[in-house]
């Protein structure tokens, strides 16, 4: 017990009316965090998207001087997560760190959940940026993006490509849009499987995460001919954009920040955001980062996330029209 609550309690047995007020202001002022903080991780445990929140929940600790801990909380595309930090207390000792794919898309896609993702939870800080790369077979002739296109519109719908997430399947969509032309979706459980297709030539082409599509452009499996990121890959200079590739406006990304639950007290979550940009910014982190095929993104105001996750949530709600997704 520290030297002022010992006072508070003394003065307790003397002014016992006033006890309750003091106590309640003493606890306010406690330092935070002042005990274990609970990091949602929507994500499989060892996957690509877990190894980012341990990350970050490691440096949190170490900056903190507590455990942030992280719970897996996996299932129903994230929204198991998403709902177990809408319903968390707002006291600043539960997080989420997750792409903004379910948080936007669910309210779009499933059925039963119903809310406004630019109003749902509290933006704490972005800290990374992940876009995919377009890939075809290594064996193949397509060299360019344009190549592509050419084959895809000679084919007249027949051509065949991969989809494993609803990011893949609305941003094929919207390549086939900006060309003109159509191709029949396959579906598969995982990204690596679709690459795998690739590379066999039963589908013509998938958009891949990046980590996987450098890894398998290394191992001479695939070519990558674009990714659909703003600005070219730090890690992957020389690879062109979609827009520098030759289709104007088609830009898209996922997004990753912190998250907490509405009404957390606004002291903690600015603490949280100076720790998170501080943490981004590292070198350390940058090199991480780009191994798992990520950029940081550092926004230096928190005001400045609100309007980036609505302009993201409108791209979403065009995408989903553009694709034909139905709730289910």
């Amino acid at each position: 017990m520290n030297l002022a609550v010992r006072l508070l309690a003394a003065l307790a047995i003397v002014l016992p009316g006033a006890s309750s007020q003091a106590f309640a202001q003493a606890g306010a002022q406690a330092p935070y965090p002042a005990r274990t903080v609970t990091v949602i991780c929507t994500y499989a445990a060892g996957g690509g998207g877990d190894v980012v929140v341990r990350k970050y929940a490691a440096a949190l600790s170490e900056l903190a001087g507590q455990t942030f801990l992280v719970v897996n909380k996996v299932g129903a595309e994230g929204q198991i997560g998403n709902a177990a930090l809408m319903e968390a207390k707002p006291d600043g000792y539960t997080l989420m760190i997750t792409g903004d794919a379910s948080l936007l898309g669910n309210p779009l896609t499933m059925k039963g959940v119903d809310y406004d993702p630019r109003t749902a939870i509290l933006p704490v800080a972005t800290v990374a940026n992940i876009g995919l790369v377009l890939v075809v077979d290594a064996k193949s002739d397509i060299t360019s993006l344009a190549g592509l296109t050419a084959r895809i519109k000679a084919k007249k719908g027949d051509d065949n490509y991969g989809v494993a997430t609803v990011s893949q399947r609305l941003i094929s969509a919207w390549y086939l849009q900006k060309i003109g032309a159509s191709a029949v979706p396959i579906g598969y459980r995982a990204t690596g499987d679709a690459v795998n297709e690739v590379t066999s030539g039963a589908i013509d082409f998938v958009f891949a995460d990046a980590t996987l599509a450098l890894a398998q452009s290394a191992a001479g499996r695939v070519r990558m001919l674009a990714t659909t990121t703003k600005e070219r890959l730090s890690f992957a200079p020389d690879l062109p954009t979609m827009e520098e590739a030759g289709l104007p406006g088609l830009v898209y990304s996922v997004i990753w920040s912190a998250w907490a639950p509405n009404n957390t007290p606004p002291a903690i979550v600015d603490r949280l955001h100076d720790w998170l940009n501080g943490i981004t910014r590292k070198e350390d982190t940058k090199a991480f980062l780009n191994r798992v095929g990520a950029e940081p993104l550092v926004l230096d105001s928190r005001a400045a996330i609100g309007p980036v996750i609505a302009d993201k949530f409108e791209l979403w709600r065009q995408l989903v029209t553009l694709a034909k997704l139905e709730k289910s």
